[in-house]
């Protein structure tokens, strides 16, 4: 049983001028936005070995989860203040997902074999205080697996695996007002986005050799109803960027995973994504149909020093990508992180920096009809964060189970 929740308040002060052709003054924006989630789940699994080589599992999952979000803007006017393009609303959102599974696991000579299926039902509720988006929506879908696996020899591994997969938009693509700093650009959530669904089959190696562990893959993926971005210009020049479903997206590619351990207190590791894609919908007056290739990779390192200090940094790059309607330049960031192990491994202490030298920012140019835009966003500083973790008679390998993921993914 887990129980999570968070609140959010932001309020936001904005102040433009125009220094060309004549530099002018604009009217003083203010925005309030206020958020909160609930979310409870509820979860059990039982794995039952039927003999040696075989075991049966299967499990129930519910969640349920309450989003709110009130929001306005406001412009100065004199002495006053008035509400700005009729942003002014609360917006209640409910979701429940209830889930069950079975999986069942053997061997046949030198193949091993995993069969599974997972069900969902879900149901969303959601309502305004301006009745702008109240629509309910149930649904139930079902979710099949299958891995195949063959050992060649101590060493080398064969897989194979099929999957049907979900993937639900983020709150940030679901809120219709997130927040307001631009005059010229604002981003538009749609709370009557749809998920998207995804078949996927991947063919890997795994081998280990002393020293290394190499594992590539080719996979090709099928998904439907995906979320993109679309832009355009308002009858005020204002540009509004809001998420939208289209039809789908194929993709095929190679993943390259490879660990590296030259000695006992050092460890290096390198994962690489190069995939080709194809998009295709219609929206309003936009074809979205496109073809085009991304690399993605990552980079760390984890070093083990005496007296249980550890140290570990990570390098993140994303190629530069497109779409029908704009090109997002290449983003890279760092991550590093140290930790410290004391009082007879039971308390811990990590301190760890995320995007270090603030690196990370997003450069896209969005091209219409008549106009180019051009816009670098950078989401988040660098953030720093100090955990400590005290364990309380736990012993090796006996912690409590981690629920599984899958209602978000």
């Amino acid at each position: 049983m887990q129980y999570d929740f968070w609140n959010s308040d932001k309020d936001w002060n904005l102040s433009t001028q125009k220094t060309l052709p004549i530099a002018t003054n604009f009217p003083s924006v203010r925005t309030s936005s206020i958020g909160a989630s609930k979310d409870f789940m509820l979860q059990t699994d039982y794995v039952h070995p039927l003999d040696s080589i075989t075991n049966l599992e299967f499990g129930i999952k519910a969640e349920k989860r309450s989003v709110t979000s009130d929001f306005k803007a406001e412009r100065q006017n004199n002495t006053n203040w008035e509400i700005l393009d009729g942003i002014n609303n609360e917006l209640i959102y409910d979701e429940l997902i209830e889930s069950a599974y079975v999986q069942f696991a053997s061997k046949w000579n030198e193949i091993a074999y995993q069969l599974g299926m997972r069900t969902e039902l879900t149901k969303i509720g959601l309502e305004d205080r301006a009745g702008t988006f109240n629509s309910d929506k149930n649904y139930t879908r079902f979710f099949p697996t299958l891995n195949l696996s063959y050992q060649f020899n101590t060493k080398t591994t064969f897989q194979a695996s099929y999957s049907k997969r979900i993937n639900r938009p983020s709150l940030f693509a679901l809120y219709p007002f997130n927040e307001l700093t631009d005059f010229n650009s604002q981003y538009v959530g749609s709370p009557n986005l749809n998920p998207s669904y995804a078949d996927v089959i991947e063919l890997s190696l795994l081998s280990n050799w002393n020293k290394v562990t190499f594992n590539p893959s080719l996979y090709y993926q099928n998904n439907k109803d995906i979320t993109q971005d679309y832009t355009y210009r308002n009858s005020n020049g204002v540009f509004i960027t809001t998420p939208i479903n289209i039809d789908g997206e194929t993709r095929s590619g190679l993943e390259l995973s490879l660990l590296y351990n030259p000695y006992r207190f050092l460890q290096f590791s390198m994962e690489v994504n190069a995939y080709h894609f194809t998009q295709k919908g219609l929206y309003a007056n936009q074809d979205f149909y496109y073809k085009g290739k991304i690399l993605t990779s990552r980079i760390s390192t984890q070093i083990k020093l005496p007296k249980k200090l550890s140290f570990q940094g990570r390098y993140n790059f994303t190629g530069a990508q497109s779409n029908a309607q704009s090109r997002t330049a290449s983003i890279h960031n760092v991550d590093v992180g140290a930790g410290k192990t004391f009082l007879k491994d039971k308390a811990t202490l990590l301190f760890d920096v995320a995007n270090l030298f603030n690196l990370r920012k997003f450069e896209t140019t969005t091209t219409g009809n008549n106009y180019s835009l051009l816009q670098v966003n950078s989401p988040n500083a660098a953030r720093y964060r100090l955990t400590f973790v005290y364990k309380l008679n736990l012993k090796e390998n006996q912690g409590a189970r981690q629920a599984k993921a899958g209602n978000r993914n």
